[in-house]
């Protein structure tokens, strides 16, 4: 468990550097240990998707997605106060937000199977998104020495009052939602957004709908203009029967690249809550209204 800890805290350490990396921790494991990795950044990324392959000393090949052997797949975001997520250059604060998403790193949780032999390995690790900001282009070929011994799959337990209880990996996974987007990278400023989206409520309990909108502290370009004020906005919304109200305000402006609402229920629903954008209007900071289509795209 403190293995794992200090690996996620190097994996912290490589979001503030501007980038998402590609390693795995521990370097070395035996069979049947369960080893951590960082797979590149990617919003879109999911455990049942990404691909992931053990090659051996001998050069056989391990399907450990298809082995059931895949753990979890989940981002990480770095402490909103480290220096880092405010002070690094402009191109590494901006690549993610390129990409269509918040500065994330991607951790990989995987078992080896008990039974592959000592010596040189690697792990052959293909996400299937498009959406990686780590700049390496997948699949990610990631070094692994395997060790004799005997290890053991790692359920990461955690004490309670009365019992021990194995760490549930699916609550580091993202729950169902909405992405709502305004596009990327041709300047468009907005100053206020009104958006109303529809639900079916016999389906999603409206008390168990949540919104998210990340925090963007991209100061600007190399000519720095735009400082951290440019990224400023306020978010309101509300629920009103099968409608979801949902409105920003930007009084200094905000790059449409930074802006994105996530609209989040639980899992487990009877059937699709069917979220539709229902209308938009979006605003510049001088109230007139602009031609921006909003996109709303919907992750189980």
């Amino acid at each position: 468990m403190i293995k794992f800890i200090s690996a996620l805290g190097v994996m912290l350490i490589m979001i503030l550097q501007g980038c998402a990396g590609v390693n795995t921790f521990p370097t070395v494991a035996r069979a049947g240990d369960t080893v951590s990795a960082m797979i590149g950044g990617s919003e879109n990324a999911r455990k049942e998707t990404t691909l992931v392959t053990l090659t051996d000393i001998n050069e056989t090949e391990w399907d450990l997605q298809a082995l059931g052997l895949v753990r979890s797949v989940f981002n990480l975001r770095a402490d909103g106060r480290a220096e880092g997520t405010h002070y690094s250059r402009y191109i590494d604060s901006y690549f993610s937000w390129f990409n269509g998403h918040e500065p994330v790193q991607t951790v990989l949780v995987v078992d080896i199977p008990a039974n592959v032999p000592a010596g040189s390995a690697y792990l052959t690790v293909d996400p299937a998104k498009n959406d990686d900001s780590s700049g390496i282009a997948a699949p990610y070929k990631i070094n692994l020495e395997i060790i004799p011994g005997v290890g053991v799959d790692d359920s990461f337990w955690r004490k309670s009052l009365t019992l021990d209880l194995a760490l549930d990996f699916t609550k580091l996974e993202p729950a169902p939602h909405a992405k709502i987007s305004f596009g990327i990278d041709d300047g468009i400023e907005i100053g206020a957004a009104s958006l109303v989206i529809d639900f079916d409520q016999t389906v999603l309990n409206p008390d168990d709908i949540n919104i998210y909108v990340p925090e963007s502290t991209v100061r600007g370009s190399v000519s720095n203009t735009g400082a951290f004020g440019k990224t400023q906005r306020m978010v309101y919304w509300r629920q009103n029967g099968d409608q979801l109200f949902i409105d920003v305000v930007a009084p200094q402006g905000v790059d449409h690249t930074y802006l994105k609402i996530y609209v989040l229920h639980p899992r487990g629903l009877s059937s699709s809550p069917n979220l539709t954008l229902l209308s938009s209007t979006i605003y510049d900071v001088n109230g007139s209204e602009i031609v921006l289509t909003p996109i709303m795209e919907y992750f189980q």
